[in-house]
């Protein structure tokens, strides 16, 4: 069976700063000390821990690690320690790790209100709580700003596996924004956001899972597997109705939390496999007469579970995303393995893993990623994600008409199925 994973995002700050952290001008500068402390222990986790050499080929982590203590300890400010604290760990390109600071995010992470990503080669809005500003509308400049160029100086802090992962991250660090700025849409109208409140994790405003009948098709939306409530929810609505010809599962946008182990049982009418997978191992007197690389690992392969007896047996298909990510992504990584579910959507996150979390004191913490994961058949994933078996790209029309094609398609199949 797999190990439990957490989402990296929601270990840092989560796990950070429980101690509690004081308030006020105090906390907006940090003393030579304190930042030679934090760095070093950064620097000996990333060598202890950090199991993702091969996202970030050709870096020298060394040579980037000198530039970053030359930056942090040039000045005092908070903020920037932060910045250059997760430009650092963006550099290793893993979704699965990251530098948090509960300081910055309560003092800097007012909710942006809105969000966007790339679409037709357009920044292009998907989601939107502003005035004026909707989902399909094309954002061209920022503050006067090209929104490309803006997009790009803001992305090298962001911790992820590849572009389509840190466009959408990018909308979940509001402190990478002003917090007043002007937005000029291509159809040359302008919106002014002010940002307010506090800081939101992803995903946080869908606080349970959903399930509807439509006739003998059941669906149910899990919006994350963050707390024991969204598993317990679906598989509770799965049992309640065994006897449904079809059951779609939507987990787009799922960030994930903890590997939904019991629901993807529930689900399986046949054997199934889970993750290869391997870690970074160091033996200092293997390495001290270079018998083994700097870089070695451990790998080892899935077992295959048996089903469960009373297994739901009708027909199964999953709703996908690049907004599935960690958690989300084990649990559709069975069901495109053995073909259980047919996969409909856009291409997952390709981020997965076990994060081992280091408490660096004063509500700062870092997350590394101590796990790389595989497809059961040893293929690459990470960077990558689990192709849908039906690729439905998200369209412009789509975001501007409300239409959900995704869900629609989930459906004529499983009419049909329910007509054999």
């Amino acid at each position: 069976m797999p190990a439990k994973v957490l989402a990296a995002v929601l270990i840092l700050t989560a796990m950070a700063g429980e101690r509690g952290i004081a308030s006020g001008a105090e906390q907006a500068t940090l003393s030579v000390s304190q930042r030679a402390w934090i760095a070093s222990r950064i620097y000996a986790a990333v060598q202890t821990y950090f199991g993702h050499w091969q996202g970030a080929p050709g870096l020298d982590f060394d040579e980037a690690y000198r530039a970053y203590l030359d930056q942090i300890l040039a000045s005092s400010d908070r903020r920037a320690f932060d910045l250059a604290s997760m430009a650092l760990i963006a550099r290793l390109g893993n979704g699965h790790s990251g530098f948090g600071d509960r300081w910055l995010r309560e003092t800097f992470g007012q909710p942006l209100g809105f969000a966007a990503r790339p679409i037709e080669g357009k920044w292009m809005v998907t989601a939107s709580e502003v005035g004026g500003l909707k989902p399909g509308d094309v954002l061209a400049k920022i503050d006067g700003k090209p929104f490309e160029e803006f997009a790009g100086s803001r992305e090298n802090y962001v911790s992820a596996s590849d572009e389509r992962w840190r466009h959408r991250a990018l909308f979940e660090d509001p402190y990478l924004f002003p917090p007043a700025f002007a937005l000029e849409l291509a159809d040359g109208r302008k919106v002014s956001v002010m940002r307010r409140g506090a800081f939101r994790w992803p995903g946080e405003d869908e606080k349970e899972t959903t399930f509807r009948e439509e006739g003998d098709i059941l669906i149910v939306r899990v919006p994350s597997f963050a707390r024991p409530h969204f598993e317990a929810a679906a598989l509770a609505a799965v049992r309640g109705h065994s006897s449904a010809r079809a059951v779609i599962v939507d987990v787009r946008g799922n960030h994930g939390g903890s590997t939904p182990e019991k629901l993807v049982a529930a689900l399986m009418d046949r054997p199934y496999r889970w993750y290869a997978e391997s870690t970074p191992v160091a033996v200092g007197l293997f390495q001290s007469l270079g018998i083994v690389g700097r870089r070695a690992e451990l790998a080892w392969s899935p077992d295959v579970e048996k089903p469960a007896p009373d297994a739901y047996r009708g027909m199964v298909l999953l709703l996908v995303d690049g907004g599935c990510f960690s958690a989300c992504e084990d649990f559709a990584v069975p069901f495109k393995d053995n073909h259980r579910a047919l996969l409909l959507g856009e291409r997952t996150a390709g981020s997965s893993g076990q994060p081992a979390s280091l408490d660096l004191g004063d509500g700062m913490g870092i997350s590394l990623s101590a796990k790389r994961e595989f497809l059961p058949d040893g293929s690459e994933f990470e960077g990558r994600g689990i192709a849908p078996d039906v690729e439905i790209p998200v369209r412009a029309a789509d975001l501007i008409s409300g239409v959900d094609h995704v869900l629609e398609e989930a459906r004529r199949r499983a009419r049909q199925a329910s007509l054999r």
